[in-house]
């Protein structure tokens, strides 16, 4: 109860990366977060972060996202931004102003002010799965994050490109440099069956050719 900030988020981090999955220990902490007046956005992030690992889903902690961000969000950096984002977008799913909160978070990551920040490729990714999981489709945060991704695709495992490829896939924005990259990067990559098909019906939706992918698919027998 009485712990700093410091201190919480890393008992948090610590709790998630065993996983400690003991609800009445999340359910605490959701208050503790929650009662707190202030909390910089790194130790936010860090405890949607832990949060979102376990899988535990908090109103109460969710609430307290929408109601701090809402008014700090410009102390936030885009990073920050899409850790609470992808947090939110499901475990916030069904509050009162969730998707105008969602689409707040969306502008202000893609704010002119905000090019000159250093983003790491994950963000983006959060970022473009956290809006398709919520449905809601900002268009401008897609287009900006777009070449950013498909600088990054050789750091991607599987299951980023799968997410990635079907956030676009889910509004049918086709970006094709984006999509040329993770179609040469495919190889590499390992995909498990699942993933080959679902990069498969991705590409279908977005009406984008990948011939090594159906060459994944003949060699899996898929």
């Amino acid at each position: 109860k009485h712990l700093d900030d410091v201190t919480l988020v890393r008992a948090l981090r610590r709790a998630a990366l065993l996983p400690w999955r003991d609800a009445r220990f999340w359910r605490r902490a959701a208050d503790v977060v929650a009662k707190k007046d202030t909390m910089a956005g790194r130790d936010l992030a860090q405890v949607c972060l832990a949060f979102r690992r376990v899988d535990f889903p908090s109103r109460i902690l969710s609430q307290h996202c929408l109601s701090y961000v809402t008014s700090a969000s410009p102390s936030f950096n885009t990073f920050e931004l899409s850790a609470v984002l992808a947090y939110f977008s499901s475990a916030g799913a069904g509050l009162p102003g969730a998707e105008d909160f969602i689409c707040k978070i969306a502008d202000e990551a893609v704010a002119p002010w905000r090019q000159r920040e250093t983003v790491p490729w994950s963000a983006w990714k959060m970022l473009v799965t956290a809006s398709a999981e919520a449905g809601v489709d900002h268009q401008l945060l897609f287009t900006t994050a777009a070449p950013h991704l498909a600088r990054n695709v050789k750091y991607m495992n599987g299951r980023d490109a799968v997410d990635v490829c079907g956030a676009f896939a889910e509004f049918r924005f086709k970006h094709n440099a984006l999509l040329a990259e993770l179609a040469r990067f495919l190889p590499a990559m390992g995909l498990s069956d699942a993933e080959v098909a679902a990069m498969q019906g991705s590409f279908q939706r977005l009406d984008f050719e990948a011939p090594m992918l159906r060459r994944l698919q003949q060699l899996k027998g898929t």
